[in-house]
């Protein structure tokens, strides 16, 4: 049986400095977005519609952008492997690293089962059973020792793992599984690679209205940070409009 992983202040300082070290390796990585992607994978999760992109909350910017990134390949590879291809990961720096991780990431639905005060949480995959902890401050205080299940992207870093950005939160499964009975495939078909069934689960997620309840990881306080997390500020995404409340 393995031993359980207890996470020690020198790794919640590694995992600090590599949190801060994501925003700028991000931001490069996002640059690479083509306009092709975000319509294409904007039509796959259900929010590109009469060729605008409409977004319910502009927290869904993070998710549009994580999804682009792992999930729209060209020539059997996705838009992180290209650019590991193009800049070979050095991995005595920080970057390199961190972009070696994300080589390695994997979509999950995360299901919590206690927590590490300042640390993180220990969880497990609902759908492999694999248990892990996953290091996240905010996490660690807002989620608790309460059950709560995630649908997010996961990056190994050693002995414990964090998410590449904005968690969607499962706050009710079976409207998640209604989702998914209702999901038209069709958007989905003409994309090339194995990322169809993650889109499948975020858009059921979307659809759920998880998208109101974004949950972000960070190595601060609860509010905007992670890989994709901003402070707010205007999508500048090609056709995007936010969807106007309705009063």
């Amino acid at each position: 049986m393995a031993t359980r992983y207890v996470p020690t202040r020198q790794d919640a300082e590694r995992y600090r400095i590599l949190r801060n070290a994501s925003r700028a390796l991000s931001d490069r990585l996002v640059a690479t977005i083509p306009s092709r992607a975000y319509e294409e994978i904007g039509n796959a999760l259900g929010i590109r519609r009469n060729g605008v992109l409409v977004f319910d909350t502009e927290d869904m910017a993070g998710v549009l952008a994580d999804c682009c990134l792992f999930e729209w390949y060209q020539g059997g590879r996705n838009l992180v492997q290209q650019y590991a291809e193009a800049h070979p990961p050095k991995l005595e720096t920080d970057a390199g690293f961190l972009l070696n991780a994300y080589l390695q990431a994997k979509y999950r639905i995360l299901v919590s089962t206690s927590a590490v005060p300042d640390a993180g949480i220990y969880c497990y995959d609902a759908q492999t059973r694999e248990e892990f902890f996953l290091m996240d401050f905010a996490f660690s205080r807002s989620l608790g020792n309460g059950t709560v299940a995630l649908a997010g992207r996961t990056v190994p870093l050693g002995g414990y793992w964090m998410t590449t950005g904005a968690a969607l939160p499962i706050t009710s499964p079976e409207d998640v599984q209604t989702a998914m009975r209702e999901t038209d495939l069709e958007d989905m078909d003409a994309l090339e690679g194995p990322g169809q069934n993650v889109l499948f689960m975020v858009r059921a997620c979307l659809a759920a209205g998880a998208a109101k309840h974004i949950v972000y990881e960070g190595s601060g306080g609860p509010g905007p940070g992670g890989m994709f997390g901003r402070a707010r500020r205007e999508p500048r995404f090609p056709g995007f409009k936010r969807r106007r409340r309705l009063h």
